[in-house]
């Protein structure tokens, strides 16, 4: 499996690090090349999908869900665009998050 990019859209970027630093983690044991980062929502018009993979939204921001998907659409990506569970999210469960990457990406 070639490298995974994806990126963590919550309300400010920062409780979303612990989420990337857990998947990263789990996926280094798996041997699997991942690459995530964060970064705001509100900033998401600005965002460069051109260069991730999978769009993943923390629980506090899925209210935003219709218009990040209609905005990657508009500009002609075709990029998966999941919700983070707020268990998931909150209990920082990577090796949840990561499978569900996985099977999106299928």
């Amino acid at each position: 499996m070639e490298k995974i990019r994806a990126v963590i859209l919550c309300a400010s970027a920062m409780s979303s690090g612990l989420i990337v630093d857990k998947l990263k983690e789990v996926a280094a044991s798996k041997n699997i090349d991942i690459f995530v980062e964060c970064s705001a929502s509100l900033r998401y018009r600005y965002y460069d999908f051109s260069k991730v993979d999978i769009v993943l939204l923390a629980p506090q921001v899925k209210s935003q869900l219709k218009d990040i998907i209609n905005f990657i659409n508009e500009k002609g990506f075709d990029i998966p665009v999941m919700t983070i569970s707020m268990s998931d999210y909150g209990l920082v469960r990577g090796e949840n998050i990561l499978n569900q990457i996985l099977d999106e990406l299928k």
